[in-house]
């Protein structure tokens, strides 16, 4: 859900960039500068529009990690890669080094720009993988930024995938009190 970082733009327009992974039919998608809260599940082309619609940046997440729901198939990737404007090429959470490596030879190859993520899920991978790059303030200044970015990329522990595991039984398994 997007609401509470729209209400946190509120109180800082500066500070806070709405965002939100979507995943689509054929795979997942993240929009960066979003007014709206993007549906799940519709096909990738029509997420795509919609989110142009709204002056997005589009990239596609941990792309070829076969672990994770929501990578993508290499026909449905080369469907989309004319309309998105760049594709993840490290994903610290990845377990096997050849997701990541498999996704910055696509990007290479399709003259995509790469970006990187922590994709944490506790606070000990959170800046796992950063991007230096210059100031930005919409989709246009991002794309012009990330071709000058540098990135700074460690991979997480394949424990990380335990205490995401144990948080989701955990929070299924806690009776909710009225």
């Amino acid at each position: 859900m997007i609401s509470g970082a729209l209400q946190a733009q509120k109180l800082d327009p500066y500070r806070f960039i709405i965002g939100e992974e979507i995943m689509t039919q054929q795979g997942e998608l993240l929009g960066i500068f979003i007014k709206e809260k993007i549906p799940a599940s519709l096909p990738a082309l029509k997420t795509i529009e919609l989110l142009r619609s709204q002056g997005a940046f589009i990239s596609v997440s941990h792309p070829f990690d076969a672990f994770r729901r929501g990578h993508w198939e290499i026909d449905d990737l080369l469907n989309i890669v004319s309309y998105i404007d760049a594709i993840e090429v490290f994903n610290s959470r990845c377990l096997l080094p050849q997701f990541n490596t498999r996704a910055r030879v696509f990007s290479q190859h399709s003259k995509l720009l790469g970006t990187v993520g922590s994709d944490a899920h506790s606070i000990g991978e959170v800046g796992k993988a950063t991007l230096t790059l210059p100031d930005f303030d919409d989709a246009p200044s991002l794309k012009h930024a990330l071709a000058l970015a540098q990135p700074h990329v460690h991979l997480s522990g394949p424990w990380v995938h335990f205490s995401s595991r144990y948080s989701s039984w955990r929070k299924r398994s806690t009776p909710i009190v009225p």
